[in-house]
């Protein structure tokens, strides 16, 4: 189930883990800072990591040994677009989208804008052999 902009969440760390407070408590994020949250968490879920709604993945592991051909970089533009535009904040027409290759890595840049704002919000995803990493920038 995504996260919207009236949503509230436990706030997580760098590593995606439970932070506390200094009294013990679980901080929460609220409204923009749960959606970007949420939207950092989807992309890096694969496949499977959440049984109750598989839709919510955005997969991006399955690129990890791809090569660097238009085809590849068609798939992960329109994969990155198709994911982004399911949430009903997001201006699907403001969705933009560069994929690097670089020896092993793979640096995906999307810029994306929310309905009622000018804002643009980026994205910067960096995709190894192994690692997956996904930054609000």
């Amino acid at each position: 189930m995504m996260a919207g902009l009236n949503d509230t969440d436990i706030k997580l760390d760098g590593n995606w883990q439970l932070t506390s407070a200094a009294n013990g408590d679980l901080p929460l994020v609220t409204r923009l800072d749960c959606l970007l949250q949420d939207i950092q968490l989807e992309a890096l879920s694969q496949e499977g990591e959440l049984f109750y709604d598989e839709a919510w993945v955005w997969s991006m592991l399955d690129f990890m040994q791809a090569q660097d051909d238009d085809l590849t970089r068609v798939e992960i533009i329109q994969r990155v677009k198709v994911k982004l535009s399911q949430r009903p904040e997001v201006n699907p027409d403001t969705i933009r989208t560069h994929v690097e290759f670089e020896g092993d890595v793979i640096t995906i840049e999307v810029v994306f804008r929310f309905f009622g704002d000018s804002q643009d919000y980026r994205l910067a995803i960096g995709l190894d052999r192994v690692n997956i990493e996904v930054v609000i920038v």
